[in-house]
């Protein structure tokens, strides 16, 4: 990423303020955590941070990642509000050129793709952690026809990525309905193999 995403992602955020709104944690990620033990979590892109508040209100400590200031001051004062203002800990953080400096119990990518960050990142969890991906995917009933191909999943690519971790959970599904496309999206829980 760079100072025009940084401006590109402010401004979206600062034109189309319905996206700043308080919204629930992704229902595949709140499923999930039924298998997950607490702990360090690192939510990556996390925008204005609805699945680290989740996480903090079930007791991991966060830190949520983002380029995007405006969606992190959302973040920042949704967490005070919720009172876990001390479990998360919020960084403007260009992810091109971020260098993960500890281990996680779980890291969280969500409506965001990058490969090579998630190829980076798969070092960055602690043997038996989990990560977990949910984003939109290649299909043709998507209705956003002018989404860059090269931010969409293949068919069934979340599996290939993962292929050396064990795959506890798989979908593909039509996304959520307050979203302002229908897309279809993948999504995966995988589990970091012990040595």
């Amino acid at each position: 990423m760079s100072l025009k995403d940084k401006t590109k992602w402010d401004k979206k955020y600062q034109n189309k303020p319905q996206l700043l709104e308080f919204r629930d944690a992704s229902a595949k990620l709140i499923d999930a955590l039924k298998n997950i033990p607490k702990g360090d979590a690192l939510d990556l892109a996390c925008g204005t941070g609805r699945n680290a508040l989740y996480l903090a209100q079930n007791g991991f400590e966060v830190d949520a990642l983002d380029i995007a200031q405006v969606a992190l001051n959302t973040l920042t004062q949704d967490a005070q509000r919720l009172d876990v203002a001390n479990l998360i800990h919020a960084k403007l953080t260009d992810l091109d050129n971020y260098t993960i400096k500890k281990q996680y119990d779980l890291i969280v990518m969500c409506n965001f793709l990058d490969r090579a960050l998630l190829q980076k990142t798969k070092n960055s969890l602690n043997s038996g952690g989990f990560y977990f991906v949910e984003t939109y995917m290649l299909d043709a009933s998507n209705e956003k026809e002018n989404s860059d191909k090269n931010n969409l999943l293949e068919k069934k690519e979340l599996q290939k990525i993962f292929d050396d971790f064990e795959i506890v959970y798989y979908d593909e599904f039509d996304n959520e309905k307050h979203e302002i496309y229908s897309m279809k999206k993948q999504v995966i829980l995988a589990k970091k193999l012990l040595p």
